[in-house]
């Protein structure tokens, strides 16, 4: 026997179907700064493709869509170590990065150096930042730096 206060089939279906996913995309441009913090401490003897962490300090926008999220991570990796002293100074740790976590699962190009020249990837310095040197790291966690884009990059945004 029929309910005739049961809710029809094709109604039920319709009040639970998921409502669609909208997709913006978004062209983040070549050379955008993106501010990054270090994840994890570098040793004053770190080698040569050392693999390094980083994540976006704050959540990186394009207009009103967040493209990177505070906290994503970012790939980077040691491109130079330090090198043997030469009249007391030793040459400085240098750097490289290469992808950053995006919204949309996806990875981005970014790269140390605002100006790339070339094919070269672009290092920069380790840098400790402000304060008192360690000599047992070349730089701690925490530690901030400006990563870049690397080429025009499209993203597409779930709204």
């Amino acid at each position: 026997m029929h309910n005739p206060k049961a809710p029809a089939p094709a109604a039920e279906a319709a009040a639970t179907a998921p409502e669609p996913v909208l997709a913006v995309r978004v062209t983040v441009t070549d050379a955008t700064p993106l501010r990054i913090v270090l994840a994890e401490d570098i040793p004053a003897d770190a080698e040569e493709g050392a693999l390094l962490h980083f994540a976006a300090a704050a959540d990186f926008r394009v207009g009103d869509a967040i493209v990177i999220a505070k906290g994503a991570g970012i790939s980077g990796a040691i491109a130079d170590a330090a090198k043997k002293k030469f009249l007391g100074r030793s040459a400085r740790i240098t750097f490289r990065l290469d992808k950053a976590d995006s919204v949309d699962g996806h990875k981005l190009n970014v790269r140390a150096v605002a100006i790339r020249r070339g094919d070269e990837p672009g290092t920069r310095p380790v840098d400790s930042g402000k304060g008192a040197r360690s000599k047992e790291f070349a730089a701690t966690r925490g530690t901030e730096y400006i990563a870049y884009i690397d080429g025009d990059q499209t993203v597409a945004i779930h709204k």
